[in-house]
């Protein structure tokens, strides 16, 4: 046992041959090591950033270097004899023994189980597939019927439905309303009054237990006796240990789906348990819920919908509460590596929700695939039941990560926020105040206090700068604990109200209330004045009050209150005539996002930073990992594949007549420079073939460079070098644009490379926009890449002096650094993210 126990504690040794990895092609060197460090840093249960520019297969190396280690995990598991046996005192040990062997052998039938349904779907989707007759075949064999019910838009004279449950905090939840009897003893007798047994008393979380076991997820000891129960079993021996998971997070879905088309091309994709977690915004199937207009509306529209009081008519037909439907659902997602698009036609084919059948496959997968938001909250990995206990954690594209952190806890709420939020709690209050229970009338005049009391603070604010015309320019910083002292609310309990919110659901029940109303047209939602507001956001208020509120609880010196106006411009009589309106508003501004990201690093086994793009990589160390000793972390940076040779890189200085390109904030807006600027790029134009993108500062400096090459003619020399006409494109600013845009992009590209070399195309960009990340400009696409400029923050912003000030505060002169490396790192993210992968192929200038 002692030699047994010595061989679990050793380390794996890394992978000394490169086709150790089932990679599917030959891998090139950088490709080895970079799953080597992978391999290594979990093994040893370090923190890893690694860099692997685009087009060396970063994400395959990701997939078959993490994937190797679980594989390997599982096996150095064999043959290791270690149980661990509870015996009762006056019981002998070999009934102990027995009754664990009886465990074991059902816990091994019930994935056996499992493993041949899996088996089953496999089969029979590859052979519809090799018949060509999938989607025919599929819909005959999945179709459920049902009931034509449709969800009622009726309205109940009665809005019962949205009064909160009784509630008491933790340290009153034992007591009584002076006869003895707490809220839980009530409850049993009322279950005895009515004739029922203690047994069906708890029936929800009964069944919710049983399902939990239907399909372990794992075995937590190792098996007693092989001989005894592998003939009851054929899986191999690995497939009965503790698998780990392996969390997958990125920044959007298709930069999911781009991975999950990725595994489908390794060896792992035949045997891999995957599932990729969505919002409700993406998987939900039921029409009345999607077509509400904000995700906030959608979620509480679905979680409305699942009460067990509504009528058949009002519920969701997805949520069925045949346990077999979801568990037919589970083992589908699991049975076939897939993506978002292919859950949800999975959900439509079975009928069953795919938002929940996702959550419900999480323990049963060994890679789970989600966005960042609902990893780096967490509420959201709460909600969904994750456990990163001693898991993997990879997030890719983690150049993003430090903003990501920080812009998910900074919260902004306004004037008009805060008033709406009272008079609907008001009206919420008046309406339920004789019949809620427990605490909740003290926490809603609580909530209801505090919301007076941000009033009356931007009223102060409002009413200090009312006579000053430039109030956009008007912004004052508290630290939190100064702010929170300044309300005049010291006799409230932030923390509880904060556990109150959580815990009650009082947003989602008052925003179900008010939709309620509205739909009767009782009209709340007004400012002082009486009109209805016609600004008002698809975002519930005291959602966003709540955010804000619970953000008050943080460290004090982790962020800061910005207190500023925003600028609305409103209509006026005269079409001709805009005013402005200037509204005060409240911000905590995340500094720190050390807290926010320390629990996913104390639980997980190893957190792995992957990107194209991670230099300056000091940047993680110090605002993520500044406590973890150094030892721990690993770093590794490789090189590109293709040959210096093949790169060429200039810093232009003067253009064609001799004027200087200097593109500094000051000059930049100077119309020689422009025209300057536009003749370098047609000079470009005619000697670079294929596409060319020129990256801008902004959008507006964009639109203000396109308009003056338009009135001077130098767009129509730049179309005229392409060979053709209307071949200059710009990013549009609606997101829904940017695929037609990319599509004709190329469409020109390719069919003007059969007819002239030197003919291609010329797409203007954002730096941090949306063309800027994602997106592979792979071959033609992209023979060069212009920066306009270097991309440098507003160094006036006071959200970016504070953060400064904050990081010369942990390090002098750090402050200055950091606003260097945020220009540098959007630089490196636009030109090395999308364009090195064309310089493997073709020379950037091809002599002509």
């Amino acid at each position: 046992m002692e030699a047994k126990q010595e061989e679990i504690s050793s380390y794996l040794p890394t992978p000394a041959d490169a086709d150790y990895f089932k990679f599917p092609f030959v891998p090139y060197d950088i490709q080895y090591e970079f799953m080597r460090n992978l391999y290594e840093a979990i093994e040893h249960r370090n923190i890893a950033i690694l860099e692997s520019p685009t087009g060396t297969g970063k994400s395959l190396s990701l997939i078959c270097g993490a994937l190797k280690w679980i594989e390997d995990n599982a096996s150095r598991h064999e043959n290791i004899v270690e149980t661990q046996i509870s015996v009762n005192d006056d019981e002998p040990v070999w009934v102990a023994q027995y009754r664990f062997q009886q465990e074991q052998k059902k816990a091994i039938m019930k994935k056996h189980e499992q493993a041949e349904r899996l088996r089953r779907i496999r089969e029979r989707e590859a052979a519809q597939r090799q018949n060509n007759s999938y989607r025919s075949r599929f819909s005959k064999k999945m179709k459920v019927k049902h009931d034509s019910h449709k969800d009622s838009n009726g309205i109940d004279d009665d809005l019962t439905e949205f009064m909160v449950d009784s509630y008491r905090s933790e340290d009153e939840a034992h007591s009584d309303d002076g006869n003895g009897i707490s809220d839980n003893i009530k409850a049993l007798l009322q279950k005895f009054r009515e004739g029922k047994c203690l047994e069906d008393f708890d029936d929800y979380n009964k069944s919710q237990a049983e399902e939990e076991d239907e399909e372990p997820d794992e075995i937590k000891a190792s098996i007693f006796d092989y001989n005894i129960l592998l003939p009851y079993c054929p899986l191999k021996i690995t497939d009965l240990f503790v698998k780990l998971q392996i969390y997958y997070a990125s920044r959007t879905h298709s930069q999911l789906a781009q991975f999950i088309n990725e595994l489908r091309k390794t060896g792992y994709a035949e045997d891999i348990k995957s599932v990729s977690l969505g919002s409700r915004k993406t998987l939900c199937i039921n029409e009345d819920v999607k077509k509400l207009n904000s995700l906030a509306k959608m979620n509480d529209r679905c979680l409305e919908m699942q009460k067990s009081g509504n009528r058949p008519e009002k519920r969701c037909k997805h949520l069925s509460s045949e346990k077999a439907r979801m568990l037919d659902f589970r083992d589908h997602v699991i049975a076939v590596v897939r993506d978002i698009e292919d859950l949800v036609t999975i959900g439509k084919r079975l009928g069953t929700c795919p938002y929940y059948g996702t959550r419900k496959s999480i323990r049963q997968a060994q890679l789970v695939t989600l966005p960042y938001t609902l990893l780096l909250q967490k509420a959201s990995r709460e909600s969904l039941g994750i456990s990163l206990k001693d898991n993997i954690v990879v997030i890719d594209e983690a150049h993003n990560l430090i903003d990501t952190i920080t812009a998910i806890h900074t919260v902004v709420i306004d004037m008009i926020h805060i008033q709406r939020s009272k008079a609907q709690l008001t009206k919420y209050l008046n309406r339920y105040k004789k019949m809620l229970k427990g605490q909740n009338v003290m926490y809603i005049r609580h909530l209801i206090d505090l919301l007076e009391a941000l009033e009356r603070s931007l009223e102060e604010f409002s009413a200090k700068w009312k006579d000053k015309k430039d109030k956009a320019s008007r912004e004052e910083i508290k630290n939190v604990n100064e702010f929170v002292h300044a309300l005049g609310i010291d006799n409230i309990n932030l923390y509880k109200v904060e556990k109150y919110l959580r815990t009650s659901g009082i947003a989602r029940k008052l925003n179900g209330f008010v939709d309620k109303l509205e739909s009767m047209e009782v009209k709340i939602n007004r400012d002082e004045s009486g009109e209805v507001d016609q600004y008002k956001t698809s975002l519930p208020s005291l959602n966003q009050v709540q955010s804000f509120l619970m953000s008050l609880t943080n460290d004090d010196k982790d962020g800061r209150i910005i207190i500023g106006f925003t600028t609305t411009v409103c209509p006026t009589p005269n079409a001709s005539i805009q005013q402005q309106q200037f509204r005060p508003y409240l911000k905590y501004l995340l500094l720190n996002p050390t807290g926010q990201f320390q629990d996913i690093v104390h639980e997980a086994r190893s957190v792995i930073l992957a990107g194209g793009t991670m230099e300056p990589m000091a940047d993680f160390i110090e605002q993520l990992f500044p406590y973890v000793n150094v030892s721990r972390i690993k770093k590794f940076s490789c090189g590109h594949i293709i040959p210096s040779e093949n790169l060429l890189t200039m810093a232009v200085q003067k253009g064609p007549s001799g004027e200087s390109l200097e593109i500094t904030f000051e000059k930049r807006t100077d119309t020689k420079l422009i025209d300057e600027l536009g003749q370098s790029l047609a000079n470009l134009c005619n000697v670079i073939p294929g596409g060319i993108v020129c990256f801008f500062a902004s959008y507006s400096y964009m639109d203000q460079v396109y308009r003056r090459w338009q009135q001077k003619g130098i767009l129509d020399r730049l179309n005229k070098r392409k060979k053709e006409c209307n071949k200059v494109f710009q990013e549009p600013r609606q997101s829904e644009l940017v695929e037609q845009v990319l599509r004709e992009y190329a469409l020109h590209i390719e069919s003007s490379a059969n007819n002239t070399p030197s003919a291609g195309a010329l797409l203007l960009s954002v730096v941090g926009g949306k063309m800027s990340e994602g997106i592979n400009f792979s071959d033609q696409l992209g023979r060069a890449i212009v920066m306009v400029g270097l991309p440098f923050a507003n160094m006036k912003s006071v959200s970016l002096m504070e953060k400064m000030k904050y990081m010369d505060q942990k390090s002098n002169g750090a402050g200055m650094g950091y606003y260097e490396n945020l220009c540098m790192r959007a630089v490196n993210q636009s030109i090395g993210k999308n364009f090195t992968k064309t310089l493997n192929v073709l020379n950037l200038f091809d002599k002509q």
